[in-house]
This record gives C-alpha cells, sequence and structure tokens, in this order.
C-alpha cells in the first residue's frame, strides 16, 4: 500500500479495565518486539507520530479490537513481515499478554487509499463528521471541546504535509472563509488517558464547502476529510481520541 491504511487486530483475552497511556505504552512494545528500529523512531520525539490507535468494541470484553492506522506505510514494512513470520505478536497489556488472532483489512474501521486517490472522492460539497470518540483542540494551555471548521482543517493539513509524499498548500484565510459549519449536533465528553482527564466533544457536524474556493481548493480540502478517516482529528489520536467516520454529500466513506 503507498498510503494511509487502517486495520483491526483482534487479541484474545479479558484484560482488566485498562486506560489509553497503557494501551499505547503496549502498542510501542509490540513494535518494539516486532521491529527495533521501528520502535526507536517512534520513541525520538518526532512532532506527530504516524499512526493513529483505538479501541473497537465494548469493554470489558473476551477479545480486544485495536484499530490501528498507519499513516507512513513504509515505516511498518519490516513490523509486518516479522508479524506475519511470527504468526501475530501478543499484546502485553495488564500484566496479561493477549494471544493474537485475526486481522481485519477490510470491513467498517479497516481499509486503504493510495495517496493520489485522495484527489479523486466525491466532489460533493457537503462533508459530515461523525466524531466517534471525544475530540478536542488544544489552544494554548486549554482544550476547546468544540468542531470549529478552521481547527478541523487544521488539524488535518498538518498531518497531511508531515506523512503525504505531496503537500496540500492552504492558507489560513482559505481554511477560515472556504468552509462552513452548517449543522451540528455534539455533546461534551470526558476521556481519561491514564493521567489526565481530558473534555472533548462526540456526535456529528456538517460542512459545507463555501463558494470562494477555487476547484482545486475544494479537492484538496475533500482530500483532507477523508484522510481523517485514518488520521483521527484533534489531539491523541494515538490514544483513543478523534476517531471519526466521513460522509460526503449524505453517503458514507468509505462504503
Amino acid at each position: 500500500m503507498s498510503g494511509p491504511y487502517s486495520v483491526v487486530l483482534t487479541f484474545a483475552g479479558k484484560p482488566k479495565e485498562f486506560t489509553a497511556h497503557q494501551l499505547h505504552g503496549a502498542f510501542l512494545d509490540l513494535c518494539r518486539r516486532a521491529d527495533p528500529a521501528l520502535a526507536q523512531v517512534l520513541h525520538s520525539g518526532i512532532k506527530r507520530r504516524p499512526f493513529s490507535l483505538h479501541v473497537i468494541g465494548p469493554r470489558p470484553a473476551e477479545e480486544v479490537h485495536l484499530r490501528l492506522s498507519i499513516l507512513a506505510p513504509e515505516l511498518f514494512q519490516r513490523f509486518w513481515r516479522r508479524w506475519e513470520a511470527r504468526g501475530g505478536l501478543p499484546l502485553r497489556l495488564d500484566r496479561q499478554l493477549l494471544r493474537p488472532k485475526e486481522v481485519k483489512t477490510t470491513g467498517p474501521w479497516a481499509g486503504g487509499l493510495d495517496w493520489r486517490d485522495f484527489w479523486s472522492l466525491p466532489a460533493a460539497k457537503t462533508i459530515r463528521f461523525r466524531f466517534c470518540t471525544p475530540t478536542t483542540f488544544r489552544q494554548g494551555d486549554l482544550d476547546l471541546p468544540l468542531p470549529i471548521p478552521t481547527l478541523v482543517f487544521k488539524s488535518l493539513l498538518e498531518l497531511w504535509n508531515l506523512h503525504a509524499p505531496k503537500a496540500i498548500a492552504l492558507s489560513p484565510e482559505i481554511l477560515e472563509r472556504g468552509v462552513a459549519l452548517t449543522s451540528c449536533r455534539v455533546r461534551t465528553q470526558r476521556f481519561f488517558d491514564g493521567y489526565a482527564t481530558i473534555l472533548g466533544f462526540v456526535g456529528q457536524c456538517e460542512f459545507r464547502l463555501t463558494k470562494v474556493l477555487s476547484g482545486e481548493e475544494a479537492q484538496a480540502l475533500r482530500a483532507l476529510a477523508g484522510f481523517a478517516f485514518f488520521s483521527g482529528v484533534g489531539r491523541k489520536t494515538t490514544h483513543g481520541m478523534g476517531l471519526v467516520r466521513v460522509e460526503f454529500g449524505g453517503k458514507s466513506w468509505p462504503s
């Protein structure tokens, strides 16, 4: 795959309640055992790590379904080769070894897209985001739990330009004037990451691309919206926050 992709890793076992920080650490430990060089990169203090990580399904349960999205496929090539050679690797969580059971590459939360194909997303004027886990944006020393268009698309633009082979150039003015929030049904929800409780929001909102945009700018914003399915939105997407689904013109994507 030459673009971002998502898989759902299923691990058998029933751990006690665990925090987002513990799960994040367990995943980094799994990376270290599969590919020490990758683990070193992920621990190197990079600004935004090239993956997102979310638990899918109810907790607690007999299995842990871990949704992993990779934003820099080239970094994880050796990881998957060693995963396949060993028949998977156990997840060390809450002093337990959870046995690898299944890797889903298709389904509601899995799939992938080549970078060039983001430019062929549906030419819709409306984009709906469903925020499935608490989402928030850092503003100075505070968290802002609101789906403000400039913050949503600025977050996506920053991650895209860190990992995509071709950067997107959109000015702050375009982000401010080119996207309007037309409907919003959200509520605040708190998220405990293991150290602090963070105030976020969940729910749905709809954005409309305005007439000030050129065709190329509108397509760039649609590309960023599609990218959100893999990257997540806002803070702590590697700890379980900011998981989203996307609709273009009222139709779910990916279908």
